[in-house]
């Protein structure tokens, strides 16, 4: 699974993963797609295999040479860019209270802030800082801001009411 090639060589690109692929794509090329996708399946349905296939299609090898994949963006006609910044937040890999160190001797109180430092480092986690700090969610403004930084950009987010039912 951690190998983008390998990973794809062994994926057989249903219809659905298809469509999730090629949304993806346009979106992150600016070129259509929707922002926002929910995946929503029974235990054992492909949430975690579509968000890996997400994540390597984003990631540092050509989207060209990950193969099923280089077909089905050739055929549709869609490209990805070559450099893509990349967030996963897992509900279940820490709770609200944990701190996470980085370098530099940072500390990532919230999930806005891990979220921040993912995307684009210390510059993106920069920009909202302070309200990590005092365990505040930013104004949208903000997020927007830290988004047109690191744009384009593929955020995962897994068992998210898991995290929340924490809170």
């Amino acid at each position: 699974y951690s190998d983008p090639k390998e990973f794809f060589s062994r994926t057989y690109l249903t219809d659905g993963l298809s469509t999730l692929l090629v949304g993806a794509a346009k979106r992150l090329s600016d070129t259509g797609g929707d922002p926002v996708v929910e995946l929503q399946t029974n235990f054992g349905g492909g949430k975690t295999h579509s968000m890996l296939a997400l994540y390597h299609m984003a990631g540092e090898s050509k989207a060209e040479d990950l193969p099923g994949l280089d077909q089905l963006l050739a055929d549709s006609e869609v490209s990805v860019p070559s450099k893509i910044n990349r967030a996963v937040l897992v509900g279940t890999s820490r709770g609200p209270q944990d701190v996470i160190s980085v370098k530099g001797g940072k500390e990532i109180k919230t999930t806005w802030g891990e979220l921040a430092w993912q995307l684009g480092g210390a510059d993106a986690f920069e920009l909202i800082a302070e309200n990590d700090a005092k365990g505040i969610a930013p104004g949208s403004n903000l997020l927007e801001e830290v988004f047109n930084q690191c744009t384009p950009s593929l955020i995962l987010v897994d068992e998210w009411v898991a995290y929340l039912r924490q809170i």
